[in-house]
């Protein structure tokens, strides 16, 4: 009976060492994956999949992890607790970020879930699972915004709730949020998970199976797929995934200080520092008379990647304060450098534009305005600005429409557009009472400083004509086409598709004239005579009173002015008539 007993025993050990043995002494094999992108620079995987194409078997490596250790199914894989509730941002994608991103949510148990996605303001902007059943594991989702900001991504769980801050810094596509995948929890545990999710899988395989790895990353705001790998397993082997796709990062610009050259132009420029990986990246600077000009405006060219550059900035006025910002914008973003700012003093013994002896006028305000010579006459090269009349007696600002009241008005009613555009003068306040003149010159002071006076419709042709009998202010060999030649350099809307259209994007052949045209818009009625006015017409157009008109029955409303716009190639001139009640700019000519 002893020796039966003790063969049992013999036995029931046997038994215990083969199972230790087999699961102590399982084979593993370890992976390791790398990602390279187009341009051999090194690169975070999204996750990479490795299939047993022998043993017919896929699984999924989440980043953080790099190392697949692929554990014969003799083995025990180890079992480790989930957080309740936790969400966060995988290591990988960085906060802030451009357009997308990659979250991870680890859930200790199932049930239903609410993620929902909302702005700064509690707005939600994207709710893709509501009341959605998803099992314990970590679940991958990845989140794309439209429009940069600030945003907070929320679970609701079981009673439970984690939020998590995300920073985008330039938008991707329509807000959404997309789920990858889950990570399987162990069935025998509740709340806990396999160790696979740390880059350890249970799975069965011979070395020399055929394998097949294949990655994902995140390049430029879209999720790419390496090339694939396929290849007998073996042990100890490192996979670098290449991408065709090669990540383009933000460049890096510096504005350099700008450097007046002559009255009408300057040198300015910049250095990129980094050109983010795109030897593309194009560079230049951009400028106008107001704040924070952007690619929008008037900018130039001038060359490509990294490195130092120079920007010829010509066609300019003095006594206007003008804005520069270098640029440098690749595949990925525009970004720009410190704004500078430069005004060309005026240059009190004259130039050949100016007019002899008197090169600057001043106002009554103390306003100093540059001068012009075209032809025989003399001109104010900036419009009026002034708020009172030469007597010191005030101009009223314009509170609505009057056809009875001299008013002014800032250009879009905003105070800081008077330094470049000047302000805006119903025909009341233009002619101060005076009544309409077609002479030349015409007689009529009225806004003007001392010594000069509102242009009548003869010298307004008369400028027209003179500047239309000079070949080199043509453009396209066509005498009617002199818009650009009076037109500023900046300013301008850059809808003209035609090359002779004021608007037209190159800029070369604008302001030849040295007249600086300005679009400062209009101010009148917002249609048929109703209540209330307008401003508008900013960037686009330009008009300029002449003091003369038909009276009739209903008052001076058929009076003439002149003027461009971006979409014309000639001057606006004997086109339309107007009411006395509108306002326009005002450019006087010396007596």
């Amino acid at each position: 009976m002893k020796k039966h007993n003790v063969m049992k025993k013999t036995t029931l050990l046997i038994c215990v060492a083969w199972l230790f043995a087999a699961t102590s002494f399982a084979q593993t094999v370890t992976l390791t994956f790398t990602g390279r992108d187009g341009g051999n620079h090194p690169i975070d995987l999204s996750y990479v999949t490795v299939t047993n194409i022998t043993k017919n078997w896929q699984e999924y490596l989440f980043w953080p992890d790099t190392v697949l250790t692929l554990q014969g199914e003799n083995g025990i894989p180890e079992v480790k607790p989930l957080p309740e509730l936790s969400l966060q941002l995988s290591p990988h994608s960085p906060n802030p970020f451009n357009g997308t991103a990659d979250v991870t949510l680890m859930l200790a148990e199932g049930g239903t879930v609410d993620l929902e996605m909302a702005d700064m303001n509690g707005r939600a902007m994207v709710e893709t699972f509501h009341e959605t059943s998803l099992q314990p594991g970590i679940h991958q989702f990845r989140v794309t915004f439209a429009h940069a900001g600030i945003y907070v991504l929320v679970v609701r769980h079981n009673g439970k709730t984690s939020s998590l801050k995300l920073v985008c810094q330039n938008g991707g596509n329509a807000n959404s949020v997309e789920y990858v995948g889950v990570t399987e929890t162990d069935s025998r545990e509740t709340g806990a998970f396999k160790s696979h999710t740390r880059g350890q899988v249970t799975r069965p395989f011979d070395l020399g199976d055929q394998m097949q790895y294949l990655g994902y990353a995140i390049i430029n705001n879209n999720e790419e797929e390496s090339q694939c790998i396929e290849q007998p397993l073996a042990d100890g082997q490192t996979y670098v995934l290449p991408f065709s796709a090669t990540q383009v990062n933000f460049p890096a610009v510096i504005t350099a200080d700008v450097t007046i050259v002559t009255d009408f132009s300057a040198v300015g420029g910049g250095q990129v520092t980094n050109d983010g990986g795109d030897s593309t990246t194009v560079r230049g600077v951009c400028i106008d008379i107001l704040p924070n000009p952007t690619l929008l405006g008037r900018h130039t060219v001038d060359g490509q990647g990294a490195g130092s550059f120079t920007s010829q900035l010509s066609g300019l006025s003095s006594n206007i304060t003008y804005y520069v910002r270098a640029y440098a914008s690749n595949h990925l973003a525009t970004v720009y450098g410190d704004q500078k700012t430069f005004t060309i003093p005026i240059n009190p013994a004259g130039d050949a534009l100016s007019c002899p002896g008197t090169p600057v006028v001043i106002d009554v305000d103390g306003n100093r305005y540059n001068t012009l010579l075209i032809g025989q006459q003399c001109w104010m090269r900036e419009n009026l600005r002034t708020t009172h009349y030469a007597d010191g007696t005030p101009i009223l600002e314009g509170v609505g429409y009057s056809t009875t009241t001299g008013y002014w008005y800032y250009p879009m009613n905003q105070a800081e557009y008077i330094s470049p555009y000047g302000l805006l003068y119903n025909w009341r306040a233009t002619m101060r009472n005076a009544s309409s003149s077609n002479a030349n010159p015409s007689g009529v002071q009225g806004v003007c400083p001392d010594g000069w006076h509102v242009p009548s419709d003869a010298e307004c042709t008369q400028l027209i004509n003179y500047v239309q009998s000079q070949t080199h202010y043509w453009c396209g060999g066509d005498s009617t086409q002199i818009g650009k030649a009076l037109a500023a350099t900046v300013g301008w809307d850059l809808s003209g598709l035609g090359p002779c259209t004021v608007g037209n994007p190159d800029y070369t052949t604008n302001n030849a004239t040295g007249f600086g045209a300005l679009p400062a818009g209009f101010h009148s009625l917002p249609g048929a005579p109703t209540a209330g006015s307008i401003s508008g017409g900013l960037g686009y157009v330009t008009f300029y009173w002449t003091c003369t008109g038909t009276y009739n029955s209903y008052g001076y409303n058929d009076i003439y002015y002149w003027g461009l716009h971006s979409n014309y190639e000639a001057v606006m001139h004997h086109d339309f008539a107007d009411t006395d009640g509108d306002a326009h700019s005002v450019r006087c000519v010396k007596d």
